[in-house]
């Protein structure tokens, strides 16, 4: 099984508004895509000094899968992400393998 791992750190006043956006279009964007069986939204435990961390989980049942994601769909999820929250929400990508 292939994993897509979007880790986001955003700006404490933009984060309600965020978790909705990202509840409610960009999470279902992504799903919509048919690359995905399941996800997992988390937010990581960090420092009170430390802006709030999410990182979101995207499970494919194969490389070609998640493949497709990278080539097809990825590019543009991720432009659309960038323009609704600019500068308010740091984000990186990260691609593994379910080692067991």
């Amino acid at each position: 099984m292939s994993v897509c791992n979007i880790s986001f750190q955003i700006e404490p006043s933009a984060e309600a508004i965020w978790k909705v956006w990202m509840q409610e279009q960009f999470i279902p964007n992504c799903m919509q895509t048919d690359c995905f069986n399941s996800f997992q939204f988390y937010e990581l435990e960090v420092e009170p000094t430390q802006a709030p961390t999410y990182t979101l989980q995207l499970f494919a049942s194969s490389k070609e899968a998640m493949e497709t994601y990278r080539g097809k769909h990825a590019a543009d999820l991720l432009y659309k992400l960038h323009h609704t929250w600019g500068e308010q929400c740091f984000h990186f990508s990260s691609f593994m393998q379910i080692v067991n």
